[in-house]
């Protein structure tokens, strides 16, 4: 089928009427190129250029020159494409073009009702489907037969049966069959999932199944009753599993020798579950997707994971890596594209079949001030309640609040990221509070110029691991070659991070993921417009004498700083230095170091209170030597004593 010629002066046409900077144009201009052009479906072509410069503005404009050039008589026939993004609202977005229309109106003024403007902006609207998941989805497939833009969300992409899915990529226009050959992805796609099965997972699908299968199934019966067979066999076997544990967490990989299917006819089971699709994801939208993944335990097995949880209680599943490589339908007739900012950091990117198109050429100087403060900011620190997290978190409020006391207008507000468990401690302080792993996409925050990182969106070895598997597959496939203990051995090594092979893969993986997962926060700032050259100020709290952060801090300014961006490093605040040196245990068969004892007595005084030298040793039962002891060996003691120092010899005063 002859390819449909689609010209950069059809994207000219429908660019948006903004003041868009060279750079900008430059990136529309070579991705055009790349897009409209590249036809090397063995590859899926990334694009990383940064943040703010237009993706979605690409996205959209090429959306209208796909639906055909009404102006001037052009070219008519339709350029399939399917897009495909995280966000629903970002969908609805890409859809509308009622914003287009008025544009358009007030550009092209009293011509827009001839030369086929007002036709191509009806066309839009009557060429473009969001598929949803509210609405009937046989019906959704009947229309989207004859639109020849199709948009779907990522996850309602990887949950499609591969018949659906092939559905996506041919429609009809005008009695003619025609190819949606172009797929763009606007965030990272799932190249590999980590899919987790539980006894909540299990009883959701039976539960599907008695409710999904109308009577009038003929094989209800045989499928209820042989998936009910399979899930007590593998809750059997955590609870057989589960012995092995006493007090620790447990991982192993397991795989039933006995069984090799899920019922005694997978072929029939599947060919029920594919008949009645629509019932049954009504009732549970992943049937489908676990269904799939039980099916691949029970023939090749998976890592069985059991976590000792407070009061006595287990979490038990299942977790196998999935590859989805089978999506991109490599060396067919169909090309994928992907739009993400840090593609080129994110080492879920690491696989042979993807090339990445690098944005340094489009990037701009950075006008930003990223100010680090040495303290312990792990979730284990902040999260876990008590008096130390209390501290902690009272610390930063503090610290922000004396630093945005002189700002003035926007220079007053400051965007929060925080761990999701401290979203209401800091709502309750600030109005504009956000959590890790829930910013990306959004542009909510892109008039402010502040912004606080309180730690960072870090997990635990194991999560690493499973991402270093979906690039790797043989390295996953080679578990199931290892016997249960030797598996167990493994995993115990891997997440306690004493396993001296993987350590350097895990923790570059983990380096990866912690920077890449910052770039996309601090980009939801004013940094983010294109054309801003206002300066923005982040401060990031973490531990820069733990060496992973120290190696964070290195990657963040080799990232940043050929484009202008400035560093500072402040030492750990003194209220925290105190509370360590409080909470530092005594020497054996003492209460309180002399060190705790001065601090104690000291704060018994109220602020302002004045005092003497030979008060102090009196009241806390020192000598002068243990004093001068203290000072020399406790820094935080000495710099206390020091600013209480008074113009008066000999006289101290409480700051």
């Amino acid at each position: 089928m002859k390819r449909i010629e689609i010209k950069y002066d059809d994207f000219e046409t429908y660019l948006p009427q903004y003041k868009f900077d060279e750079k900008q144009i430059q990136f529309f201009k070579d991705t055009f190129e790349i897009i409209t052009h590249n036809r090397d479906t063995n590859k899926v072509t990334c694009f990383s250029q940064r943040c703010g410069i237009g993706k979605s503005t690409f996205i959209h404009t090429f959306m209208h020159c796909c639906i055909g050039d009404y102006l001037y008589g052009g070219r008519h026939e339709p350029q399939g494409l399917v897009v495909i993004t995280d966000s629903i609202k970002r969908l609805e977005e890409l859809s509308n073009s009622s914003k287009d229309t008025l544009e358009a109106k007030k550009f092209w003024g009293e011509i827009f009702e001839s030369w086929g403007i007002k036709e191509h902006y009806r066309e839009f609207e009557n060429s473009v489907i969001v598929l949803k998941s509210d609405e009937p989805f046989k019906e959704q497939l009947i229309k989207q037969h004859y639109r020849p833009i199709v948009l779907l969300s990522t996850q309602r992409y990887f949950m499609l049966t591969d018949s659906v899915r092939d559905q996506l990529f041919s429609f009809t226009y005008k009695g003619k069959p025609m190819k949606r050959d172009i797929v763009i992805f606007d965030e990272c796609p799932q190249f590999s999932e980590t899919i987790t099965i539980d006894s909540d997972n299990l009883t959701r699908i039976e539960s599907a199944l008695y409710k999904g299968l109308s009577d009038e199934v003929g094989d209800k019966e045989f499928v209820i009753r042989e998936f009910k067979a399979f899930k007590d066999r593998l809750l059997d076997q955590m609870d057989e599993k589960e012995k092995l544990l006493k007090d620790s967490n447990v991982t192993i990989y397991w795989k039933d020798e006995r069984y090799s299917s899920i019922t005694p006819n997978d072929t029939l089971l599947f060919k029920v579950l594919a008949e009645n699709m629509e019932p049954l994801t009504k009732q549970y939208n992943c049937i489908l997707k676990d269904m799939l993944c039980l099916q691949e335990i029970a023939k090749n097995g998976a890592i069985f994971n059991s976590v000792k949880k407070k009061h006595g209680n287990y979490e038990r599943s299942f977790v196998m890596v999935r590859d989805n490589k089978e999506y991109f339908y490599l060396g067919k007739d169909k090309k994928f594209f992907v739009f993400d900012a840090t593609a080129d950091i994110d080492p879920r990117y690491d696989l042979d079949y993807v090339e990445i198109i690098s944005g340094e050429k489009y990037n701009k100087p950075l006008n930003m001030l990223i100010t680090n403060v040495k303290m312990s900011t792990s979730k284990n620190v902040l999260c876990k309640g008590g008096k130390k997290s209390n501290i902690s978190t009272n610390v930063i409020i503090t610290y922000l609040k004396n630093k945005l006391k002189y700002g003035i207008g926007k220079q007053r507000e400051i965007l929060i990221v925080v761990y999701s468990d401290l979203i209401n401690r800091f709502q309750k302080e600030f109005k504009n509070v956000g959590y890790f792993g829930n910013l990306k996409g959004f542009n909510d925050f892109k008039d402010l110029y502040r912004m606080a990182h309180v730690g960072m969106n870090r997990f635990p070895n194991m999560a690493y691991y499973f991402t270093y598997c979906g690039c790797h597959m043989e390295e996953y496939h080679r578990l199931s070659e290892m016997g249960e203990d030797e598996s167990l051995d493994f995993f115990t090594l891997l997440s306690k991070n004493h396993n001296k092979e993987y350590e350097y893969i895990i923790n570059k993986i983990m380096l990866r993921c912690m920077l890449a997962d910052f770039e996309q926060n601090i980009f939801r700032l004013a940094i983010r417009n294109y054309e801003s050259t206002d300066n923005v100020h982040i401060w990031t709290f973490y531990n820069t004498d733990d060496y992973l952060y120290s190696e964070l801090s290195a990657m963040i300014e080799d990232r940043y700083k050929p484009y202008g961006a400035l560093f500072e490093y402040e030492d750990t605040p003194e209220e925290l230095k105190i509370e360590k040196v409080k909470d530092r245990k005594p020497p054996n068969g003492k209460k309180m170091t002399n060190a705790q004892k001065i601090i104690k007595w000291r704060e018994q005084l109220t602020k302002g209170t004045e005092y003497k030298i030979q008060t102090l040793l009196k009241e806390t039962g020192l000598t002068d030597k243990q004093l001068q002891k203290a000072k020399s060996n406790n820094e935080v003691l000495a710099k206390i004593l020091e600013s209480d120092k008074t113009d008066r010899k000999g006289y101290y005063k409480v700051s």
